[in-house]
C-alpha cells in the first residue's frame, strides 16, 4: 500500500524535516540529464554526472529547501503538502497534482518504465548539450525519491560567450554550463507522481498522446450511445470539432462514471428540460428572471430534441454546450437554487495555447 504525502514515513516528507548535516550525509545522490527522443528506439536516453563534494551538499540542501516550499503551514504551524488529483482542464494553485503511474493508465505508465531504464542505463556517448531535462535521485531508507527540473544546458551562441574569472583573468568556457537548483517541477516516488508544474510534466511524458488516446476512446463511446441518432456527417462533424484545442481536454477528461451516468440518465434530464421549459412565466419582466436562473441550461435546447430525447448538432454549432452538459459542468447552487458552471470550461480555453 502506498504511503500517503503526508505520512512521516513518506520520503518526501522525511525529506522535509531533515534537519542536521549527519541527516543530508546519509542520503545518497545521482544526478542524470536526459534526452527525449520519442521515434528513436530508446524514448529517453540518460547521461550520468559526478558531483563534487560541495556541490553534493549544496544539492541536496537545495532539494530540502525547494521541498519545503511546496508545503503549505496549517493553522497548527505543521507544514504540509497539499495535493489533489491531476486534471485536464483545472490546475489549483498552491497545490500538487497527484496522478497514479499503474498499469490502469496505459501510455504515461509505459513512459515512466522507459524513464527508469534510462536512468538505470546511462548512455556515456548521449552529448550533454542534446539534453533536455535533469533528474535529482535521492535514495533515503531504501526508497528512492525521482527530482525532475527542465533545465536545458546554456550553451554560447554566436553573438555571446560564457567566461570564468580567476585572478583578473576572463577564460572562455569551453563545456557547457549546467543550471542546477531552482524548482521543482514535479516528483516520482514509485507510482504516485506529484506535479509543481503541468507544463514541464506533459512535456516530459509526452502527454499529449494519452490526451488524444482518451479523447478518442470517449468520443467513440459517446457516439455510440442510442440519444446520438444524428446523420453520420453530423458526428463526424462533432467529432473533428470536439478534437481542436481546448474540447479534447474537455472530452478526454470524462469519466467512466460520468459516461455510464449520462447514458443511464439522459432520458430523466430530456423530462427535467422539458418541464423547464414548459413553465416559462407570461410576464416579461418574470420571464427574464426566469431565463436567468436557468441560463446555462437555456443553452441546451438548441442541440436536444426533447420530444424524441436524442442530441442534435446544428450546421456552424460549437460542441462547448454539450460538451458543458456530458462533463457535467452544470451545478446548481444549494442557496439560490440558480444554475451555473464549473470553472473547468473556462481554464480549458485559458490553456488552448499548449495545444491539446
Amino acid at each position: 500500500m502506498t504511503l500517503a504525502i503526508n505520512d512521516p514515513n513518506h520520503p518526501l516528507t522525511k525529506i522535509s524535516r531533515l534537519s542536521t548535516p549527519e541527516e543530508l550525509r546519509e542520503i545518497n545522490v545521482a544526478f542524470s540529464l536526459v534526452r527525449k527522443q520519442k521515434e528513436a528506439d530508446r524514448y529517453y536516453r540518460a547521461k550520468s554526472l559526478t558531483l563534487s563534494e560541495s556541490l553534493n551538499t549544496w544539492l541536496k540542501q537545495q532539494i530540502l529547501r525547494e521541498t519545503r516550499s511546496l508545503q503549505i503551514a496549517d493553522s497548527d504551524g505543521i507544514r504540509r503538502f497539499v495535493v489533489g488529483e491531476y486534471h485536464l482542464e483545472v490546475q489549483k494553485q498552491d497545490q500538487l497534482a497527484r496522478l497514479t503511474l499503474d498499469e490502469t493508465i496505459g501510455i504515461p505508465y509505459e513512459r515512466k518504465k522507459r524513464l527508469l531504464q534510462a536512468l538505470a542505463h546511462p548512455d556515456r556517448l548521449l552529448e550533454t548539450s542534446n539534453t533536455e531535462f535533469q533528474v535529482v535521485q535521492l535514495e533515503v531508507d531504501g526508497h528512492r525519491l525521482y527530482f525532475f527540473f527542465y533545465r536545458k544546458p546554456k550553451q554560447s551562441a554566436s553573438r555571446k560567450k560564457w567566461a570564468f574569472g580567476r585572478s583578473n583573468e576572463l577564460t572562455e568556457a569551453s563545456e557547457e554550463l549546467i543550471e542546477l537548483g531552482g524548482k521543482i517541477e514535479f516528483v516520482l516516488f514509485e507510482n504516485e507522481l506529484y506535479i509543481s508544474k503541468l507544463q514541464s510534466f506533459e512535456y516530459v511524458f509526452d502527454y499529449r498522446d494519452h490526451i488524444v488516446q482518451a479523447r478518442d476512446h470517449n468520443l467513440a463511446k459517446l457516439t455510440d450511445m442510442p440519444f446520438f441518432a444524428i446523420a453520420k456527417a453530423d458526428k463526424e462533424r462533432f467529432k473533428r470539432d470536439c478534437a481542436a484545442f481546448f474540447h479534447t481536454r474537455t472530452v478526454a477528461q470524462m469519466s467512466r462514471k460520468q459516461m455510464e451516468a449520462l447514458e443511464q440518465n439522459f432520458k430523466d434530464r430530456c423530462s427535467e428540460l422539458r418541464t423547464i421549459r414548459n413553465a416559462i412565466p407570461a410576464t416579461a419582466d418574470r420571464e427574464r428572471e426566469y431565463r436567468q436562473a436557468y441560463a446555462p441550461l437555456w443553452e441546451l435546447y438548441e442541440f436536444l430534441d426533447l420530444e424524441n430525447e436524442q442530441v442534435v448538432y446544428p450546421e456552424g454549432s460549437r460542441p462547448t454546450v454539450l460538451l458543458r452538459f456530458f462533463g457535467n459542468k452544470i451545478v446548481q447552487s444549494f442557496l439560490t437554487k440558480e444554475f451555473g458552471l464549473t470553472d473547468s470550461i473556462d481554464s480549458a480555453e485559458q490553456r488552448a495555447d499548449m495545444g491539446v
